[in-house]
């Protein structure tokens, strides 16, 4: 196995053994599996811990998983594949797909066990945050527990006791997260690492509370809702009209233009000009595509609309936005 792994405990963190609330390369799924990269699991404090991953997947990345009751906050920069809850008898659940420039929250106030299955070759890059229980309630949080159900607008997937969702992202709140995940692989102040952390922990917790349950929906209507944000997410590109996205979920117009509203606090256009617009981000930023490729490969014939859009959304011009190289693992 070529995967570089590193567990430590930050300066500051008064921890002796590090425990780890989810899954981890020294679980039997990853050291059977020829996979390249960097996975660093750090202790920020008791009850906190942070996985910083770059990897390019080997062979046979399909098992199961499990963590310790948790809330995890993950950001996925580039990711395939997809995962599922498991029931009490191992059957699969709710799915949940891997998309880059998301997002995910899963809360687990006793624990989860899913399921993973990423293709042979995907880059995984992201950071994954761990709360436990005690400390998510130190944080005054702990009432947003019981307020996770499928009405919550942020829901995803839900089952044997274990919710997830999919949180907005801000520019501003994905910036700080790659932040840290630059901070943690060159190993620069572990007081800042900290900072940042809770200041994703806390951008969260607010997203959370301040999204309101989508109680007015049919419960008939809820999962064609989540098809068509799913849809319009995997084709951005797609010249996507009103009409043919409800066909393709089986809503009228009207259902759909209602119920994603309720749902998802987004009018249909303003959710997928936002996801294009974030995709485009990442492109630009990641270097490898120039800005005309970004915005056809969103869906952009014009790349003079494009920009202007670009610039509306974010501040600056889409050629500004490329980043410097990142630092290599």
């Amino acid at each position: 196995m070529n995967l570089r792994v590193e567990q430590r405990a930050l300066a500051q963190s008064d921890q002796e053994n590090i425990v780890v609330l989810g899954p981890s390369p020294a679980d039997e799924g990853f050291s059977s599996v020829s996979t390249e990269g960097a996975y660093k699991i750090l202790g920020v404090r008791p009850g906190l811990t942070i996985s910083i991953f770059d990897m390019v997947i080997g062979a046979d990345f399909v098992g199961r998983f499990s963590t310790e009751p948790c809330v995890a906050i993950d950001f996925l920069f580039e990711a395939s594949g997809q995962g599922w809850l498991l029931g009490t008898a191992g059957e699969k659940l709710s799915s949940i797909p891997y998309r880059p420039g998301r997002i995910y929250i899963m809360a687990a106030p006793n624990g989860a066990v899913g399921f993973y299955d990423v293709p042979i070759g995907t880059r995984f890059k992201g950071l994954d945050i761990r709360v436990d229980i005690t400390l998510w309630q130190k944080l005054g949080a702990g009432d947003i527990l019981s307020s996770l159900d499928e009405n919550h607008s942020l829901h995803m997937a839900c089952g044997n006791g274990t919710w997830v969702g999919i949180l907005p992202v801000p520019p501003q709140l994905l910036a700080v997260a790659r932040a840290l995940f630059d901070s943690a692989m060159v190993e620069s102040d572990d007081l800042a690492f900290e900072a940042r952390a809770l200041d994703i922990i806390n951008a969260s917790i607010a997203a959370m509370r301040k999204a309101q349950p989508a109680v007015s929906i049919p419960s008939r209507d809820r999962r064609p809702l989540q098809r068509a944000r799913d849809l319009m997410i995997a084709e951005l590109a797609r010249p996507w009209t009103l009409g043919e996205l409800a066909r393709e979920v089986g809503l009228t117009e009207k259902r759909l233009k209602s119920g994603f509203k309720g749902m998802y606090g987004f009018a249909v256009y303003t959710f997928l000009q936002e996801q294009r617009l974030l995709e485009a981000r990442r492109l630009i930023e990641a270097g490898t595509v120039t800005v005309t490729q970004a915005a056809l490969a969103v869906g952009y014939g014009n790349p003079s609309h494009f920009s202007q859009l670009f610039l509306r959304r974010f501040g600056i011009q889409p050629s500004k936005a490329r980043q410097p190289v990142e630092s290599k693992i």
